[in-house]
């Protein structure tokens, strides 16, 4: 019974999910720096880019227009720029010993990630992980897990100011 409570709410979230112009401005200016994170980091750039859609408000909250931080990482942090925030939230990741078991996986289980940070307790909400699934499938995020290089004009600091 619980189980398909789960599969409903999960497809009712999806089916209310609906393509978004500011989301995707987001994506289109921030998805060179989630791959070169990835590269650097092992963590999925669908990941990375989907948290930051979830808890910037696609670059709208007062936390990041005020200090520059793309992910709602408990304590306030205020950046120079999205660049250190992406940044502090890879490194956060990779060395907080309650995610190391998420390195493990390939790069390209986007849905193996979004269940593991919602395990390992990155998040409290209870629909978290498919939210991050809901958002990196509707955009086609996971195409950046493939990701070999990136365009490395855009990941300069200079161009990835606030939108």
């Amino acid at each position: 019974m619980v189980a398909i409570l789960c599969l409903i709410l999960s497809i009712s979230l999806n089916a209310q999910m609906k393509w978004n112009s500011k989301y995707q401005a987001y994506i289109d200016k921030y998805k060179d720096l989630a791959i070169s994170e990835m590269l650097k980091y092992n963590i999925p750039a669908s990941i990375t880019l989907a948290q930051g859609l979830l808890e910037s408000g696609a670059g709208m909250s007062e936390l990041t227009r005020k200090g520059n931080n793309h992910f709602g990482i408990k304590c306030f942090r205020a950046y120079r720029d999205a660049y250190e925030s992406y940044e502090d939230h890879s490194k956060f990741l990779a060395r907080q010993p309650r995610y190391k078991r998420l390195f493990s996986l390939k790069r390209t289980d986007y849905k193996g990630w979004a269940h593991g940070l919602k395990k390992c307790g990155y998040a409290t909400n209870p629909n978290y992980a498919n939210k991050l699934i809901g958002i990196i499938e509707l955009y086609k995020l996971h195409k950046y897990d493939n990701a070999k290089k990136f365009d490395k004009f855009m990941v300069e600091r200079s161009e990835v100011k606030d939108i």
